[in-house]
């Protein structure tokens, strides 16, 4: 919707709701010109302490390298901003945009190589499933125990044996395969005969996969014999887990309290867990104080887990990276609203940090580093797990209806764990509405991008604009003018 020459910015009408429009440099959103004005910037009036202003735009079309599939056909488009508002990049959210520390961006979804679906949780609605409770559960445990509890040792017993059985089950079926088309050739012999595969491997793995509907069906029986047959007629309607709220599994102590470590573990515990809230803000004393011990664990997760060079994860990469926000702080309803680092805290050291934005309507997620040293002591305790559970905790105790995760990235197995927080939304690339992500996972698996145009949708899409575009005031080579 925005096309850029050397020095020359023009805007383009026909693409009226894109935020870009309305967050150009200088914009006086009070007094718009109706006539083509060339006032030089020394007599413009002093801007607005609330006043969102952009320093340059990206609107390139070079492909980039894809973090997502290693190709190179990352397409996306963008813009650095010294300020934003709380509320302008709320908007821009809702339009598919995210802040990667300054710059802006938006991917183009119909060209890029891994499509990037805007996807919100509802946070009050939310409620863990099976498998996150057990992350809950086994992060608790490595707190209060410091080793692996009797539980896990057992559930990581039965994973291995499943695993153990399923390969079994596995390396019968292609013997079996292998050996059948040997048959079809050599016009057949008896398959064990010819196989290494014994029958009794055969009775093990089916007894194996037998046992829990045998257990199903002793249960079944029991019920009959005491006369609860009425029960049988409901059990289907009703859910063998009931759901669980958030608060049941961890502690209600993680209320937005700025700079101060909030305890989360047990006075008897191995570990003593905390929380601590603070600005992510180069000027803050609160922040600076941790910001060393910080930047140590964000250098480590980076060349750890990502395979960075050192060079490129140095200290004012970080700053510039995560510490650097163009928020402008708000204070509404008795909130701050802003740019924020939740630090976890093991025994006074920094074992992770999420950072996140405190929007007026929402949280949303930006980035997470940990020490994978601290993470991979436990049983599977899978940090990116664990922390956004919390972060849905803190969304639901700043009374905020719902939790950015960022970016949902079908084509990428390992970025489908965010389609798990139910219920979520993704954002359509083209009518700027929600639709539910159960109803739009068929449609993705047939092809990498959609627009959900024929799915129903889960609430009304955003309000255009009312401001004319074409008056908007934009400042060309230092002189103010606007686009009529």
């Amino acid at each position: 919707c925005l096309a850029v020459g050397r020095s020359v910015l023009s805007a383009r009408p026909a693409c009226c709701h894109c935020p870009v429009i309305l967050l150009i440099r200088k914009i006086k959103k009070s007094s718009l010109n109706t006539s083509h004005s060339t006032q030089p910037p020394s007599k413009m009036s002093t801007p607005d302490p609330l006043q969102s202003t952009i320093s340059s735009l990206d609107l390139s079309f070079s492909p980039t390298q894809c973090g997502y599939c290693g190709g190179r056909g990352s397409l996306s488009q963008g813009m650095w901003v010294e300020r934003l508002t709380v509320s302008d990049y709320q908007a821009l959210l809702d339009r598919g945009w995210r802040r990667s520390g300054r710059y802006v961006y938006k991917p183009c979804m119909s060209l890029t190589c891994c499509p990037l679906y805007t996807i919100r949780c509802k946070a009050g609605e939310y409620q863990p499933t099976k498998s996150q409770r057990k992350v809950v559960k086994r992060v608790q445990n490595f707190v209060k125990n410091g080793t692996k509890s009797k539980e896990d040792e057992v559930s990581s017993a039965k994973t291995t044996k499943n695993e153990a059985a399923s390969n079994n089950v596995d390396e019968v079926n292609k013997s079996l395969k292998r050996k059948e088309k040997e048959l079809t050739e050599e016009d057949g012999k008896e398959i064990f005969e010819t196989t290494n595969v014994k029958p009794s491997q055969f009775k093990k793995v089916e007894g194996q996969r037998k046992a829990k509907t045998l257990r199903r069906e002793k249960y079944l029986e029991k019920l009959i014999k005491s006369g609860k047959e009425g029960e049988l007629e409901g059990e289907a309607a009703v859910p063998k887990n009931k759901p669980k709220h958030i608060s049941a599994l961890i502690p209600d102590q993680n209320f937005f309290a700025l700079n101060q470590k909030i305890l989360q573990s047990e006075t008897d515990s191995s570990h003593k867990f905390e929380l601590r809230l603070v600005k992510a803000d180069l000027t803050d004393k609160h922040f600076m104080r941790s910001f060393h011990a910080s930047y140590r664990v964000y250098r480590q997760y980076q060349t750890t887990v990502h395979n960075d060079k050192p060079q490129d994860c140095g200290i004012q990469t970080f700053a510039g990276f995560l510490c650097d926000s163009p928020l402008i702080y708000e204070t509404k309803e008795n909130k701050v609203l802003g740019a924020f680092h939740q630090q976890y805290l093991v025994d006074g050291l920094i074992v992770a940090v999420g950072v996140v934005d405190i929007l007026p309507h929402s949280l949303s997620s930006v980035y997470l580093y940990y020490d994978p040293v601290w993470w991979g002591k436990g049983p599977n305790l899978s940090p990116g797990t664990y922390t956004a559970i919390r972060e849905v905790q803190l969304t639901q105790q700043l009374d905020l209806p719902f939790y950015y995760m960022g970016f949902y990235i079908h084509s990428c197995p390992k970025m489908r764990y965010k389609g798990r927080f139910l219920p979520s939304d993704l954002l359509s690339p083209t009518l700027l509405s929600w639709h539910n992500i159960e109803h739009c996972l068929p449609q993705m698996e047939a092809a990498k991008y959609s627009t959900f145009a024929d799915i129903p949708v889960t609430g009304p899409a955003i309000a255009l604009p009312s401001m004319e575009v074409g008056r908007v005031r934009l400042c060309v080579r230092d002189r103010l003018t606007c686009y009529e």
